[in-house]
């Protein structure tokens, strides 16, 4: 859209630019944040809010000081504002890099931001016809460790499964960690149905500490395993699904020809309507 805010102040998209020391494009020292709105009320915004904490602490990074919850909430509903999007559906995507300067070790630790603001065509989530094809990605594994937890900017795992999906013809692919155990879709956690339990992946086996994720897991009207998955488990499922705060419950009817259902697809999506949207 035409305007963009950096460090709280705002300025015309055409008039921005980012420095070529800037660390993220240097070392991948970043992560980013991905909220849905509307009308100018980001959905899920303490989630949101505690992830983003939780990368500064994880990262090693200052948070900035004018950085609590009210004041992130007023900035991006300004955004909007300004790019006439806050009676619309909106998508706001956070960037956050550390300060230039150093090389792998860096001469500051504290944080720049970005935020930009996209249209979305609607707020309300809905079932996906036809249903996704997906292929299993095995050239490249996803690590172990807690920076798989957040949304850093180190995404070359899902940018190579991603030009394989579309070489393949798959509408996305599951990926797999260096035990060959399912970890995430390329864009979403990924959830399995099998004899009427929901199982998705433990955080420990490198996968993202979604915010739809965790908004499913604490539901108490769902009962959610969290486990290792195995492709054997992933090929054996009754229902496959994936997740993610943008496009909601995305239903997957097919990977390497084995076919499922969406019932369960269909009941979560409902439930997110009715409960939280």
């Amino acid at each position: 859209m035409d305007n963009i805010c950096y460090n709280g102040q705002f300025f015309k998209n055409n008039d921005f630019s980012l420095k070529i020391n800037n660390r993220g494009f240097q070392y991948g020292d970043s992560f980013f944040e991905t909220i849905k709105c509307y009308k100018g009320v980001p959905f899920f915004f303490e989630e949101h809010y505690f992830r983003i904490a939780a990368s500064f602490c994880i990262l090693k990074m200052n948070t900035p000081p004018t950085f609590s919850m009210e004041s992130l909430q007023s900035l991006i509903q300004e955004l909007l504002i300004k790019n006439s999007l806050n009676n619309d559906s909106a998508r706001i995507r956070i960037s956050f890099f550390r300060k230039a300067g150093g090389y792998y070790s860096p001469d500051y630790n504290d944080v720049n931001f970005i935020i930009e603001s996209m249209t979305l065509n609607s707020h309300k989530y809905q079932i996906n016809h036809p249903g996704l094809i997906a292929g299993l990605y095995k050239d490249n594994f996803l690590p172990k460790h807690t920076i798989g937890n957040i949304k850093s900017n180190n995404k070359i795992v899902n940018v190579l499964a991603s030009i394989f999906a579309r070489d393949m013809d798959y509408d996305d692919c599951v990926l797999i960690n260096q035990d060959k155990c399912v970890v995430e879709s390329i864009s979403g956690n990924l959830f399995i149905v099998q004899n009427g339990t929901i199982k998705t992946t433990a955080l420990e086996h490198g996968c993202v500490d979604g915010v739809l994720r965790k908004k499913l897991l604490n539901n108490k009207n769902l009962i959610i395993e969290e486990c290792i998955i195995s492709i054997s488990d992933l090929f054996n499922a009754d229902e496959v699904f994936f997740t993610n705060v943008i496009s909601g419950v995305r239903w997957v009817s097919s990977i390497n020809n084995n076919n499922y259902s969406n019932a369960m697809s269909k009941k979560i999506i409902k439930l997110l309507n009715e409960n939280y949207l």
